[in-house]
């Protein structure tokens, strides 16, 4: 009786880890193909953009990686604050 059940436990065991494969593979798979599609998606394709921060010159491409990072500080803090939250409160629910 036991070698029945040990039986059927390594089939599940071997059925989930299957399955487990499986979705590892379809994630893997679809960040895959959105990194390779990013570069067509890119803003800095944008010919108007590009004519623009190519004509500023030293000082303007500096200014605009200066004005990203400044933009981006507000966005990641909003980002992090939100996922510190939901960390410290993962618990209250159960």
């Amino acid at each position: 009786m036991e070698h029945s059940t040990w039986s059927e436990c390594t089939k599940l065991a071997a059925k989930r880890w299957k399955l487990q494969l499986t979705w590892a593979v379809l994630v893997v798979g679809a960040m895959l193909v959105f990194a390779l599609s990013a570069t067509h998606a890119a803003a800095q394709g944008c010919a108007m953009c590009y004519q623009n921060a190519s004509a500023t010159g030293d000082q303007g491409r500096a200014a605009l990686r200066h004005g990203i990072v400044i933009l981006l500080i507000p966005a990641l803090t909003l980002f992090l604050g939100i996922w510190g939250l939901i960390y410290r409160r993962r618990n209250t629910a159960r």
